[in-house]
């Protein structure tokens, strides 16, 4: 896979940030160690004396392992937290939280979010972003053996997640004839694709081809639309811990733990490379 972004093409990316929003938090350890923090990393202020509190929102295969922050086994972005709170020698902790609090700057109460999150200009203007760890695009999930192409996208019944650019790229770029139907969840967006309520999902290609494998082929990723997406960790605005964040993963880009977890969790959970999907036009 070539998803993962170099540590020194890596550009600043910023922005402002959060409030309050409810959540259902579980908890998640790492081994602590007696040596000192390095230098790189001293100054870390967690929202919780002695804990690093990470927000996401759940389910999500191949990046977070688990239903629920207590059942967590895994995958690509819970195991960046692991390293994260094993680096500043604090005790990790997950809490799952609804998505569109967190996009919106609402969620309160943590140090970081990783959830597989666009960085976006609209979404920079009410939180902090860190530098980039993982490039994505959009892409097509459909029901086996439909077609779709560049000439007949804008005619299908299209499914979208809300608050997502997903919807923002099928409603200001690709400009469907027909209403998208938005969903709150992908679960529920997921469901009404096998229900045959809609023809074809919009989703970042790495969840798509996730589901699909799951779905054992009764759904399949026909095509993806190169949006030039990267995902970045969120932080509240105002946090102070913004460049301690970067430097973090700017580590694990250069010591290889990136590609460590892409191997052990990505790859097997998708099935297949995310650049051998065919592109489409718009």
């Amino acid at each position: 896979m070539r998803r993962l972004i170099a540590a020194a093409t890596l550009i600043m990316l910023t922005c402002c940030a959060a409030a309050a929003c409810g959540s259902a938090a579980g908890t998640a350890t790492t081994t602590q160690s007696s040596a000192p923090v390095a230098p790189s990393l001293r100054g870390f202020r967690p929202a919780s004396p002695g804990v690093l509190t990470v927000a996401t929102n759940l389910p999500g295969p191949g990046f977070w392992d688990g239903n629920s922050p207590s059942t967590m086994t895994g995958g690509f972005e819970y195991g960046m937290a692991q390293y994260m709170a094993k680096a500043l020698h604090l005790k990790l902790k997950i809490i799952n939280v609804a998505w569109d609090g967190l996009v919106a700057g609402e969620v309160k109460g943590f140090d970081l979010a990783l959830s597989t999150i666009n960085i976006t200009p609209a979404r920079q203007k009410v939180a902090l972003f860190s530098i980039p760890y993982f490039a994505s695009n959009q892409g097509v999930l459909v029901l086996a053996g439909t077609r779709v192409t560049s000439a007949n996208a804008r005619t299908l019944r299209w499914g979208v997640e809300q608050s997502s650019t997903s919807y923002a790229y099928l409603t200001g770029t690709l400009k469907p004839l027909q209403q998208p139907r938005v969903y709150q969840d992908q679960p529920s967006m997921f469901a009404a694709l096998a229900a045959h309520q809609i023809s074809a999902v919009l989703l970042d290609t790495v969840e798509v081809l996730a589901e699909a494998k799951q779905a054992g082929g009764a759904l399949k990723v026909v095509g993806q639309y190169r949006t030039g997406g990267v995902y970045g960790a969120l932080l509240p605005k105002g946090s102070p811990n913004l460049g301690i964040v970067n430097t973090l993963i700017r580590q694990m880009e250069s010591n290889g733990t990136l590609t460590r977890l892409d191997k052990e969790y990505l790859v097997p959970e998708f099935g297949q490379d995310p650049d051998t999907i065919p592109y489409l036009k718009p």
